[in-house]
């Protein structure tokens, strides 16, 4: 009998353990979600070549490799401290990470300056605690009643969890906001994901969601509430702090989120870096006939407001021409154009600078 030489069996074993955890199953925990002072780049792109995001499996392989950014920003992340002290009090106990990311928040004819999402990360789960803005200098702190869990610890292939969330607050001489959340969560798949971004070992979470939210307007007298129900698909790396990669069913599939790296100097990034355009907002969403865009102006500018289509074509156009710093407030008229309901995107061209935003027509 021929005898196995202790390095060849050394070896195998090694090969074995190595290929094994290449293709092993990652789990994820708290450790693995953002930290106060952590910033995160993201880009959207446009899943122009339809490729299959539902499909999933063990093992599976996702390639996203194509993709080109449109537009990017950064998910600034801060400590419960680090915000206007009455969140803090408002918040505590319930929240310990705040994202400083600005929200478009449909209120018509209300300056709201700032906007928040608060976070609570556990041992046992990740979720959203509530969320909160300023409205004419005064900062409206919105906690759900029980949160909004995104991810329950350890996350392993095969899980599944469900949450609900509300919250409902009146606001004296202004109105009343409402806004309900429920999840069902399972973990559909593991494998590698590949992005511009590189490869990656990754769960793939599965969440239905449905969303209830109702703004009413006192001086208005209208309400506008919003019903949707879609597909979210996640997928998740170790120590990536958020989704590696994210889309929506109730787009189509057709506008992805990813992880990147500043790519491009017509972004939301380059707002943070040069600071021309700020505060950015649009309302109503959805949008129907007159879209009300704000935005702060750092230095004089011409700007180009356009409307593009989801192949990228543009299809209406506006001009502002010698527009001092300031706040600039304007109403863009659809109904002129002729645009079709649908989803769209909006952009902002200021000193060579480009600002895109989702827009929603119906």
């Amino acid at each position: 009998m021929k005898r196995i030489n202790k390095k060849s069996v050394l070896a195998i074993v090694v090969l074995f353990f190595t290929t094994y955890q290449l293709t092993a199953q990652i789990s994820i925990v708290s450790t693995d979600m953002p930290s106060p002072n952590d910033i995160v780049y993201t880009s959207i792109g446009l899943n122009l070549n339809f490729i299959d995001y539902q499909e999933t499996g063990e093992n599976y392989v996702w390639d996203f490799s194509q993709l080109s950014p449109i537009s990017q920003t950064a998910d600034t992340f801060v400590g419960l401290m680090d915000v206007p002290f009455i969140y803090s009090i408002f918040f505590l106990g319930s929240s310990n990470l705040v994202n400083e990311k600005s929200n478009n928040i449909p209120i018509p004819e209300f300056p709201i300056t700032d906007s928040y999402t608060f976070y609570n990360n556990t041992n046992n789960y990740f979720g959203i605690a509530g969320e909160g803005f300023t409205l004419s200098g005064i900062p409206i702190p919105l906690k759900f009643g029980s949160p909004d869990k995104l991810y329950e610890f350890p996350l392993n292939y095969g899980n599944t969890s469900n949450s609900y969330a509300q919250y409902s607050m009146g606001m004296q001489g202004l109105g009343h906001i409402e806004r309900e959340i429920s999840r069902a969560n399972i973990v559909d798949g593991w494998g590698i994901l590949t992005t511009p971004y590189g490869t990656f070992e990754v769960l793939r979470l599965k969440s239905e969601v449905v969303e209830f939210d109702s703004i009413y307007i006192d001086s208005l007298g209208i309400g506008l509430p919003i019903n949707r129900e879609y597909t979210e698909y996640s997928w998740l790396g170790k120590g990536y702090k958020i989704p590696l990669l994210k889309i929506a069913s109730g787009i189509g599939g057709l506008i992805v989120t990813y992880i990147d790296s500043i790519r491009m100097a017509t972004s939301d990034v380059t707002n943070k870096l040069y600071n021309d355009i700020d505060r950015v907002k649009i309302f109503p969403v959805p949008s129907h006939n007159l879209i009300n865009v704000s935005f702060e102006l750092k230095s004089a500018s011409n700007i180009e407001i356009s409307i593009c289509n989801t192949a990228g074509r543009i299809v209406a156009t506006e001009k502002l021409f010698n527009q001092m710093p300031g706040e600039i407030n304007y109403k863009l008229s659809t109904k002129k154009f002729g645009l079709p309901s649908g989803i769209y995107l909006l952009q902002i061209i200021s000193n060579n600078q480009q600002i895109t935003k989702r827009l929603i027509l119906y």
